[in-house]
């Protein structure tokens, strides 16, 4: 089965829950749930193992990038306490994952490089791979014998797949992972929020037979403002000049006019303020229907988003940082209009 992926990217809290919320609107699109599924883009998921197997492939650098995968997987498939991707995916996340796998390691077996001693904790390193061989060795009365034969095992894998073998076995991982959702293809698209980054989208077409991205970012004032004041993010600077470096660092090499027709961005405020053209554009970008647009309203309403707008004014911001802001990031800056008058 081939599906058709959606999906919806952000800078972190630029404004892509829009784009969920209208999406969600429609009766013949999928949501499989309220979830970030990063796996693709996330350090330690499918664009890092493909860096580390297809792009800069070494002999011994293809095991760690396995194995950092596995853990990666191992985490998102959740606990007893936050079952993560396991409520989405009927508990099948891993299996899934370890097929994937399957399809592109060439080679396992008991091994053992340097690399496993920098990864574990100090205490184990010295205990495990630093005394307990040398231990091991005295026991057995093998004084002169090469220490790497006593040194613990554990699975090692390789793997050196071409660019078409690995993009083919993540299009059948992606597919695999559809019919789970939807075995029956009853929607004719499944939207996976933030399945795809913001910025460098292209190459993750390569992992989808057919796939839509929409980029959402928003005013700059308001960004400073709602990962700092309103959710408190650790990951952005709250320092001002920090925070401009940040926030113009991962926008420097968007070159909109010479992106996959694919990629649809747009402005936060437009979805507000310029609803219909908002709602028209998205329409004809992915091809739907209006007709299956069954509950207009009921969870994008413009009318009530406009709220989360010109946020530093509803929050104690000391002006001196939004004049900052407006000085360094002018082109961020949205042009709002006079009053908050929304036309649906």
């Amino acid at each position: 089965m081939n599906y058709s992926v959606i999906s919806c990217a952000s800078y972190g809290a630029s404004g892509s829950g829009v784009i969920t919320d209208y999406l969600a609107e429609f009766d013949n699109i999928l949501n499989p749930g309220d979830f970030e599924f990063r796996f693709l883009q996330d350090y330690g998921g499918i664009s890092t193992l493909e860096d580390c197997l297809v792009n800069s492939p070494h002999r011994l650098n293809s095991d760690i990038a396995i194995q950092n995968f596995i853990r990666y997987v191992e985490f998102q498939c959740g606990n007893f306490i936050n079952r993560r991707y396991n409520r989405f995916f009927k508990d099948k996340f891993e299996a899934v994952s370890r097929q994937f796998l399957s399809d592109i390691i060439e080679a396992e077996w008991p091994g053992y490089w340097e690399e496993y001693q920098i990864l574990s904790p100090r205490i184990v390193t010295i205990l495990k791979y630093q005394i307990f061989p040398r231990i091991k060795r005295l026991i057995k009365f093998q004084r002169g014998k090469y220490i790497a034969h006593f040194l613990p095992r554990s699975t090692m894998y390789f793997s050196n797949p071409t660019k078409d073998k690995f993009h083919n076995a993540v299009k059948k991982y992606i597919n695999n992972l559809c019919c789970i959702v939807d075995p029956d293809q009853s929607y004719d698209y499944i939207f996976f929020d933030q399945i795809v980054p913001p910025t460098d989208i292209d190459r993750y077409f390569n992992y989808f037979d057919n796939m839509h991205a929409i980029v959402v970012d928003c005013d700059a004032r308001d960004y400073y403002v709602k990962n700092v004041f309103k959710y408190g993010e650790p990951w952005m600077p709250t320092d001002i000049d920090n925070f401009i470096k940040v926030f113009k660092g991962i926008r420097k090499d968007i070159d909109a006019a010479n992106e996959n027709k694919n990629i649809l961005r747009l402005r936060f405020e437009d979805t507000i303020f310029k609803y219909r053209e908002f709602a028209s554009s998205v329409n004809e970008f992915l091809g739907l229907d209006e007709r299956n647009h069954i509950n207009r309203l009921k969870h994008f309403d413009p009318r009530i988003s406009v709220h989360n707008t010109r946020l530093w004014l509803q929050y104690d911001v000391p002006p001196e940082i939004i004049r900052t802001i407006e000085r360094e990031l002018p082109e961020f800056c949205y042009d709002f209009p006079d009053d908050d008058i929304i036309i649906v």
